[in-house]
């Protein structure tokens, strides 16, 4: 038996259904491993009995800790809620629905010893249809081009970091917090498994398609600056073409052809449009990265704990 402290991070939202199948299933799988260890569930904002499920269980076992948010403040607050806290020497955060597969755990701990920081679980065998699959291939495909980043889209938050991954993580100032784009910035060593999707136990997602497309636009105005960039090179192809048609009118001008007034007044709109473009293109560059931070809000807040100093 290892002598490891590894502390598991779950972020939970109304999943009074399952929570007590969660618990016993990550607790066992962890066991295998070591005796050290902690489970630090965060209830984001549920609005059904989980976080009384959550007490019971915590005060059933004081390894089992709990965090309540005083709100639904999204699962990758509720997950950075969750790292502030962990005390393990790895740490292995993962969705609170049971489609990342608790018996994983003991594959992710087994590749950080060959030497890597950061080891992610790549899912195969999804139990969603192939129309879903083909849309959400399509999806990934149009965020990794319009952000310039490379997501996988086999990937989610299901890994495990070392506890210096995690101290750097904490340090992380900024109020968009998106834990899987956060942790390939970082760099270090990274590994990753390939391991069956799991089915959710009970109860329906949260996570509608609504949601995952406005994830996916914070997430490329938070880490990339590309659509401002296109807005500019939009702004500059105006400008040259709007360039060349005045140059072309001005031509027909002096050799005295005729040119009608509301062709003059199209490219003169070009013109200006394209150079406002450019101009607000730029300054938006600026202005983007600071709005969201300026206002420096917390980035949760915690209503009640359990089995936390």
């Amino acid at each position: 038996m290892d002598s490891t402290y590894i502390t598991v991070v779950t972020p939970v939202q109304n999943e009074s259904l399952l929570i007590d199948e969660l618990i016993k299933q990550i607790t066992f799988n962890v066991n295998k491993i070591t005796n050290f260890y902690e489970l630090i569930i965060v209830d984001d904002g549920s609005t059904d009995d989980t976080w009384n499920k959550i007490k019971a269980a915590s005060n059933a076992n004081a390894k089992i800790k709990g965090i309540q948010l005083s709100r639904n403040f999204g699962q990758h607050y509720a997950i950075t809620a969750g790292l502030h806290k962990a005390l393990g020497e790895w740490v292995i955060v993962m969705d609170g629905d049971l489609q990342d597969r608790p018996e994983v755990i003991a594959e992710l701990y087994a590749k950080v010893k060959e030497g890597f920081e950061i080891v992610f679980v790549s899912r195969k065998n999804r139990p969603e249809n192939i129309f879903y699959r083909a849309i959400q291939r399509i999806f990934y495909l149009l965020l990794n081009q319009i952000s310039g980043l490379k997501f996988n889209h086999r990937q989610a938050n299901f890994s495990i970091l070392s506890n210096n991954v995690v101290k750097e993580y904490n340090l992380f100032p900024e109020n968009s917090r998106f834990f899987g784009s956060t942790i390939n910035w970082m760099g270090f060593k990274r590994g990753e498994i390939v391991a069956d999707h799991g089915t959710r136990y009970a109860g329906k997602s949260s996570y509608s398609l609504k949601k995952r497309i406005r994830l996916a636009a914070d997430i490329i105005l938070s880490f990339s600056e590309r659509p401002l960039k296109i807005i500019i090179l939009i702004g500059v192809f105006l400008l040259v073409i709007s360039s060349i048609c005045f140059l072309t009118l001005s031509f027909l001008l002096i050799k005295g052809e005729l040119v009608y007034s509301w062709i003059t007044q199209l490219f003169l709109i070009s013109f200006l449009l394209g150079l406002l473009m450019s101009s607000l293109g730029i300054i938006a560059l600026y202005l983007g990265r600071v709005h969201t931070e300026v206002k420096k809000r917390p980035l949760y807040i915690i209503q009640n704990e359990t089995n936390l100093s």
